[in-house]
This record gives C-alpha cells, structure tokens and sequence, in this order.
C-alpha cells in the first residue's frame, strides 16, 4: 500500500485562510471607502462646473447684448444693480425679477463704472470716469449642504461700435 501523503504539513491550515481572508477583506473595504470618496467627488465637481458654465455664458450674453447695440442693451442699465439673465422667446433679456436655473443656480450679473488714471489705466479708486467701459461681474450661487457656494468671474466690456 502506497501512502499518499508523504508530508502532513504541506496543505493550508485554517488559520491561514482566515489571515488571507482578512487581507483580502481590508483591501476590498479600503478599495470601497475610497471608490466612495471618488463618486462623491466627482458628483459634487459637477456642480462646480455647471456654476462655472453658466457664469460665463452670462459674460457672453452681456458682449452679445453690448454688440447688438450699447445704447438699447447696456446704456440703459442701473450701475451696481443685480440682474438677471432669462432667454425666453428666442432672445436673451436683462430682468431684476430673481430667475433660478435648474431650480438650484442663481445668476447674477452686475455692472460697475470703471475709471482711469492719467495714463488709461484702469484703476480701482480717483480717476477720471470711462463712459465707454463697464466692469461686468457674473455671479453664480447654489445651495449645497446647507451652506451656499459662488462662483465669480469678471470682465470688462466697451462700447466699441459706438452704436
């Protein structure tokens, strides 16, 4: 008679099965946690740059407007006033009504004077006032947790076609 077992140590104990067990366990958990992270993440950038899309489609529609004609579209805008951006029947217009995208963004956009110095140059105090020239300020806020995010970008416009 043939004894197979020539070595009684050479298979897995159960002990170390349940180690490997374990390893593999915590990898798959860390993995998960992490995965987790990754996805909530990404979901929560998603908003960022909706905000941030649409706060530059607001800096577009104003240049738009502004080369449609200054003095219909932008001349007749309150300085420092918040305003709204809507398209309805195929055209941009400028309302102070408050308008939400998506029922979650607020866009606001809002005009200031710009002055110069000696040397043209745009300055943040004194100066000498540039009818032709406006700062144009797009602001975008959402709710988010309980607090509220913004996301702001600026830009100046002139009134280059004098029209």
């Amino acid at each position: 008679m043939t004894n197979f077992n020539k070595n009684p140590n050479s298979g897995l104990t159960l002990v170390e099965v349940l180690i490997a067990t374990s390893i593999i366990l915590v990898f798959l958990l860390a993995f998960s946690s992490v995965h987790n992270l990754y996805l909530k993440t990404a979901f929560s950038n998603g908003e960022v740059i909706k905000a941030t899309e649409l706060a530059e489609e607001s800096l577009e529609v104003v240049r738009f407007l502004r080369d449609s004609s200054w003095n219909t579209n932008i001349a007749p805008l309150s300085l420092d006033t918040d305003y709204y951006l809507v398209f309805e029947g195929g055209e941009w217009q400028v309302t102070t009504t408050e308008a939400l995208i998506d029922s979650l963004f607020e866009r606001v956009v809002t005009l200031s004077a710009v002055y110069r110095d000696t040397s043209a140059d745009i300055v943040s105090g004194g100066g000498i006032l540039d009818p032709g020239t406006l700062l144009v300020v797009s602001n975008v806020s959402w709710s988010r947790g309980g607090a509220t995010t913004t996301k702001s970008i600026s830009t100046y416009i002139t009134n280059i076609f004098a029209n």
